[in-house]
């Protein structure tokens, strides 16, 4: 069973979840950089499968689809780790809080 504090740190992160997922300019700048352009990525990708010459369209597409599956995976594995890590970190913050006031 969760507690008060527990349910209340759920209610601040889903407040900030929102905000943090909108992007500045420093994610802006950040996203296109080479290593986190997925879009970039993602575009070399499809064109090596699809200059893949020995290879039915069929076989081609169920190799994007499952891609962009395992994608999917990753990204809800790190929202999950994302959220975990900024709870802890409010945890953390009111435990500290809680010593200092001591």
């Amino acid at each position: 069973m969760e507690s008060e504090s527990e349910n209340m740190l759920k209610i601040i992160f889903e407040a900030r979840e929102e905000d943090l997922a909108r992007l500045n300019e420093d994610d802006e700048i950040f996203m296109y950089k080479d290593e986190a352009n997925r879009n970039k990525k993602y575009y070399y990708l499809k064109n090596q499968i699809e200059n893949i010459s020995d290879g039915s369209n069929e076989t081609k597409d169920e190799i994007i689809k499952t891609i962009e599956e395992y994608v999917e995976v990753i990204d809800y594995e790190n929202a999950y780790f994302n959220e975990k890590y900024y709870l802890n970190g409010l945890k953390d913050g009111f435990k500290l809080l809680n010593e200092i006031k001591k």
